[in-house]
């Protein structure tokens, strides 16, 4: 799934982003999981093991024109629940944690993928007791959650 407003990525896009990034190793990486794959293939990658944990860094590590693109994975990952109950505070706190880093670096440029971020938050906040459950590993996620909405809320979109 790609939204109509954004260009898709091709793989000239992939080759010069790599390329400005001076072929950091977790881009290229990325490009072997993301270029070229199908929404199905993708959320495999998500939905195999921990793997979301893998999927979260190059996220992370993408340049904002392909995170816009990919990003959209992640969020849908969390609300479908395809994680095993011992790894969902740890999905949960890969998602939080991208999302806080995305938001700091002004990453989002399009108002799409931070109403799926707000709807994943939600579902963690419907579904608290079982993302909560190992609060001494991973903290308290109410409080940053409730920080993250916010922050969703009063975003300054600016398109590219």
């Amino acid at each position: 799934m790609s939204y109509p407003i954004m260009k898709k990525i091709t793989e000239a896009d992939w080759d010069r982003l790599i390329k400005e990034l001076r072929y950091d190793e977790d881009v290229v990486y990325a490009k072997k999981i993301f270029w070229n794959k199908s929404d199905k293939e993708i959320m495999d990658t998500f939905e195999s093991g921990f793997a979301f944990t893998e999927r979260c860094e190059e996220l992370l590590y993408m340049p904002p024109e392909l995170f816009n693109y990919y990003y959209h994975y992640f969020p849908e990952f969390i609300i479908r629940g395809n994680y095993d109950r011992l790894d969902t505070p740890g999905a949960a706190n890969c998602f939080i944690r991208l999302l806080e880093q995305k938001l700091e670096d002004h990453s989002f440029h399009y108002e799409e993928p931070l109403m799926l971020a707000n709807n994943a938050l939600d579902f963690i906040l419907d579904n608290i007791d079982r993302f909560n459950y190992a609060p001494n590993i991973y903290g308290d996620f109410l409080p940053r959650i409730k920080a993250l909405k916010h922050g969703i809320q009063h975003y300054p979109i600016t398109r590219h």
